[in-house]
């Protein structure tokens, strides 16, 4: 029997390893392409300098559920992925990455202020789903209150456009940088290192 034909514990890690990957790179583009398009309809919506922050409230009270929970999953996978590639089991190794600027430490960083940023205006969202105009009984929202409630959500959703759109840039550049398939694949060669050398006496 081929020994090397059977499938190791590692092998499989692996595998599951670089599949996620490889999805989570798609995911990343996908992530920046929808959080742009995100903020050009919430500013079209809004008008010029905000003039039409009512157009916006009943245009996008449909889409605030569904746009942010969508935009929460792919904020989420991406975090994930981008937090895999430092390899946050080795603290040296991922304290020295944020700090020589490494580009999967960066895109680490940028991804979680945006997912923090995000679940803050979460309140706001709800709000959107439910408006109803403040001539209407039971309305959440009072007249003039639109801009002072809107414009800080929609800042952050431009600021959490840029972040992603950063962050993918920083993968983008280096799709192949994995540091935690680096040490994975490295512990594999040390471990047997008595081995090899016992075969190729015998041999």
């Amino acid at each position: 029997m081929d020994v090397k034909a059977l499938w190791t514990t590692r092998d499989v890690a692996l595998s599951v390893h670089r599949g996620f990957r490889v999805m989570g790179l798609f995911t990343h583009g996908f992530l920046a392409g929808y959080a742009v398009w995100n903020i050009i309809v919430i500013y079209i919506l809004a008008g010029n300098q905000l003039s039409t922050l009512s157009n916006l409230l009943e245009q996008y009270k449909a889409l605030a559920y569904p746009a942010q929970s969508f935009l929460y999953l792919l904020l989420a996978i991406s975090t994930v992925s981008a937090f895999d590639r430092i390899d946050l089991a080795k603290a040296s190794v991922a304290v020295r990455g944020f700090l020589t600027l490494d580009p999967a430490a960066i895109a680490s960083f940028l991804y979680f202020v945006a997912l923090i940023l995000s679940l803050s205006q979460q309140m706001t969202s709800d709000r959107i789903n439910l408006y109803t105009p403040p001539s209407e009984n039971g309305s959440l929202w009072t007249a003039g209150a639109e801009e002072q409630i809107l414009q800080p959500w929609i800042v952050v959703n431009l600021v959490v456009a840029l972040l992603v759109g950063l962050s993918w840039l920083f993968l983008s550049y280096r799709p192949e940088l994995d540091h935690s398939e680096e040490l994975m694949f490295h512990a594999e060669v040390e471990e047997f290192p008595q081995l090899d050398k016992g075969l190729n006496v015998q041999s």
